[in-house]
């Protein structure tokens, strides 16, 4: 049961609901959750018990008598260990009690019972409970971790699962039910790294966390009620499953020797198909680009990667075409409205629809914020299943839900205003191309110095207002290396430990000015590390070593955001 207490106990300091906390505390352990709320007491037991100088007799009598004590009653438990010794001692027979034998011997064995257990008690004293200083993860092993550093593909609306099936309700219960038990082994084994390694789980990871949570719950919803539908048709879900898992390494082969390789070898390895095919397809196909742009000298971005460039955020992927729908729609209802202020053309296409330019979820992303998306998304999950199917309903219920403006007037004069940085920068690269091709002479539309010159004009404009859009950084990050952040990294850690650590009486350990300095130090190290986290591996000079993450925003339980007179005034 401590190994429980303990897992529950980093679940709940991560940010983690109570419910959830416990269920995975659970998950991680093995251990039976208890029922009812579990209280997370505000002292704890010293982390080394101690015992005090005493005769050997004492402590072997008091170890046996020990399950006899009464709690918090030192005088009773004194009687009892003092008769217990006075027995061992030789002074009563089995049998008789202090009233059997002289007082002032009884009177002396008491004393030194109590002088004991008083000793006892005053060394093992509890202490406040302080939350357990997290440690940062580096790269590599959040790289690792990607059920908690990232969202996962829903399999129910993946193209590459879908794909996949014949239409049965046997194919669908078995496919599902295998992405589902991946998922669920994946977070379960990534969770129980990042308690054992006692890893920081930031807001980003503690929300990745509860959304793959939620995608898992909906995945094995399906499996059940496809299961139910097996049963009521008379069939075994059991044995339909055996038999599709054990059915793996005989499918039918593709013509891809390479990767059916690469995918029999990591079955075997796992004995079980222990993560979605789509996961394992994907890593072969990478591998194989990788040997093919070594082999070939090129090593280009695919048109995937410029595509997820070009459009970023939570409104492209498997859903963008109903985002776009139902967000093109409430624009013009809010615009018309007079809720949000736009260029007549962008009223103009979310009133006609089908704009060849104009992205709606661009427009959406900038006046609503992209976790607005989230809210449509589970307007969408809610609606999947209707006979009447995903429909807009109106503007009033979407401001029901939250989404609400946070900017009220447009970005600037232009359409791609609406972008963001990152995309601007790859509509720049494909300018660059393009003038690549035209000095070089291969490029079937655009020709000579003219050609040149009208690309060049579109790239200003387009740095122009990425300037215009990029926030300004107080920060000047040209002065650091990878290493340097690494250094700053691993000083910020030596500090937090440092400010976190209390004496007997809560107090910190360090010097009130000293405390006030270190936390600022901390504070500035925050603020570099964060900025260092938006800028590409190789905006620095050693682009080639690892940046560790690094995440110190004081929350509210932050026991180093307090100083008071010396004091650190820890929340428990």
């Amino acid at each position: 049961m401590k190994t429980f207490f303990e897992a529950f106990v980093y679940f709940v300091e991560s940010g983690l609901p109570e419910k959830l906390a416990k269920e995975l505390a659970e998950s991680v352990t093995g251990i039976k959750a208890p029922t009812g709320k579990i209280e997370i007491p505000k002292t704890k037991s010293p982390d080394e018990f101690k015992i005090p100088e005493a005769a050997d007799d004492v402590l072997e009598v008091s170890d046996d008598v020990s399950p006899g004590y009464a709690q918090g009653d030192t005088k009773y438990n004194a009687d009892v260990l003092a008769t217990a010794l006075a027995e061992k001692r030789g002074f009563i027979k089995e049998g008789q009690d202090a009233t059997d034998m002289d007082v002032k011997k009884y009177s002396e064995l008491y004393s030194e019972a109590y002088s004991f257990l008083t000793n006892l008690n005053r060394l093992n004293k509890p202490v406040k409970r302080t939350p357990n200083v997290k440690k940062l993860a580096t790269k590599k092993e959040r790289g690792s971790l990607n059920f908690i550093t990232s969202k996962i593909s829903n399999p129910l609306k993946s193209n590459f699962v879908l794909q996949g099936l014949d239409g049965t309700t046997e194919s669908l219960y078995s496919t599902f039910r295998r992405e589902g038990e991946a998922i669920k082994k994946g977070m379960i084994e990534q969770m129980d790294q990042a308690r054992k390694n006692n890893m920081a789980i930031s807001k980003k990871d503690l929300d990745n966390i509860i959304y793959n949570l939620k995608i898992y719950k909906q995945v094995n919803d399906k499996v059940n009620q496809l299961g139910n539908d097996l049963i009521d048709a008379g069939k075994e879900p059991e044995k339909i499953y055996q038999n599709f898992t054990s059915n793996f390494l005989n499918r039918r082969r593709s013509g891809n020797e390479a990767l059916e390789k690469a995918l029999d070898e990591m079955y075997v390895k796992n004995q079980k198909i222990e993560k979605s095919v789509d996961e394992l397809v994907k890593k072969s196909q990478d591998a194989l680009k990788e040997i093919e742009n070594i082999q070939s000298g090129k090593a280009k971005i695919s048109n995937e990667i410029r595509v997820k460039n070009l459009y970023q955020g939570k409104g492209y992927g498997p859903d963008e075409a109903m985002y776009r729908s139902l967000t093109r729609q409430f624009l013009r209802d809010e615009i018309e409205a007079g809720t949000i202020s736009v260029r007549p053309a962008i009223y103009n296409a979310m009133k006609e629809g089908n704009h060849p330019f104009i992205d709606p979820i661009k427009v959406f992303r900038y006046h609503y914020g992209d976790d607005a998306f989230d809210i449509i998304g589970k307007y969408m999950d809610e609606n999947a299943f209707s006979s009447s199917g995903i429909r807009y309903p109106n503007r009033f219920e979407f401001r029901k839900r939250g989404i609400v403006p946070k900017n009220k007037n447009a970005p600037g004069n232009t359409y791609e205003h609406y972008s963001l940085p990152g995309e601007l920068d790859q509509q720049i690269a494909d300018i660059d191309k393009v003038i690549k091709s035209i000095e070089e002479g291969d490029n079937v539309f655009f020709k000579g110095p003219e050609g040149i010159k009208t690309q060049n004009s579109k790239r200003a404009n387009l740095v122009k207002i990425k300037n215009e859009i990029t926030p300004k950084s107080e920060i000047d990050l040209t002065q650091y290396t990878h290493e340097d952040l690494n250094k700053l990294a691993e000083e910020g850690n030596i500090l937090q430990k440092e400010l976190a650590e209390l004496d007997e009486t809560g107090s910190s350990k360090i010097p009130y000015q000293e405390f006030q300095e270190k936390s600022a130090r901390l504070d500035e190290i925050a603020k570099i590390l964060e900025e260092a986290q938006t800028k590409p591996d190789d905006f620095f000079a050693d682009s080639s070593a690892e940046i560790i993450p690094f995440n110190l925003k004081k929350s509210d339980d932050d026991p180093t955001k307090f100083a008071k007179g010396g004091i650190v005034e820890v929340l428990i």
